[in-house]
């Protein structure tokens, strides 16, 4: 969310988030602008933990009843899905925004739902005949390859060599295990190739400082597990380097 919410501004739109690592001065001054006459806010992000809180949601309907809720947007919606991969109990209760604020749209996204999710979705959010719209997964701009690591004679020298041949360009290697990533990223670290391991196993201040560095490419290469994956903010900077 913080992500997002600094490229939001940094494009003129004035967009703000809330959570759990901001202060209760950042947090009040946020409630304090959307209890004014005119808020300045256009987008605010939130985590589905939050909504389901009473006081919130308070809040959220004292909002709409001035008439300025306009959407509801629910990213990474296959979480919703007792059906998906990503299954979240938070999630599960957004319905209740459907439930309280009739007649605001709904926006539910999500890049990797299966027909059965999709449904399930529809219904944990009591969407009534909603427009569905859908895309290809496949994306042209990317190059695929499959290369066979037991054919190779030295995995990580290919590996270095093939990173090197694309000069600074920033990039992401995915690892099984914890301790590959960081086996791997002190290989490539040690011939001479910027990069740092991200894994569940790093504290959170250690792996925003990661994500941070990659993203201002202080660090050419990020060598993770799934766990770097999980963020939709990560995948649109990703989307903005070269592949």
């Amino acid at each position: 969310m913080e992500n997002q919410v600094m490229a939001l501004k940094e494009k003129g739109i004035a967009a703000e988030y809330l959570s759990s690592t901001q202060i209760v001065k950042v947090k009040n001054k946020i409630y304090e602008d959307l209890e004014s006459g005119k808020p300045s806010l256009r987008l605010l992000y939130v985590t589905p933990e939050l909504i389901a809180t009473s006081g919130f949601m308070a809040r959220l309907a004292k909002i709409h009843s001035r008439g300025l809720l306009n959407l509801i947007a629910i990213d990474e919606a296959h979480c919703i899905s007792t059906w998906g991969h990503d299954f979240r109990p938070s999630y599960r209760k957004l319905s209740s925004l459907r439930n309280r604020l009739l007649d605001v749209p709904v926006l539910a996204l999500t890049a990797t739902a299966a027909p059965k999710v999709q449904q399930d979705v529809i219904e944990s959010l009591c969407l009534d005949n909603p427009l569905v719209l859908k895309s290809s997964f496949n994306r042209p701009n990317i190059y695929y390859e499959v290369r066979y690591k037991d054919l190779l004679d030295n995995p990580h020298a290919d590996l270095c060599n093939f990173l090197k041949s694309f000069g600074n360009v920033c990039a992401i290697v995915y690892c099984l295990e914890r301790k590959a990533s960081d086996d791997l990223a002190a290989h490539l670290s040690k011939n001479g190739i910027s990069c740092s391991a991200y894994h569940a196993g790093l504290n959170s201040k250690l792996r925003s400082s990661v994500l941070d560095d990659w993203i201002s490419s202080k660090i050419q290469v990020v060598v993770a597990t799934v766990a770097f994956g999980r963020s939709r903010s990560l995948r649109e900077m990703s989307d903005s380097c070269d592949s």
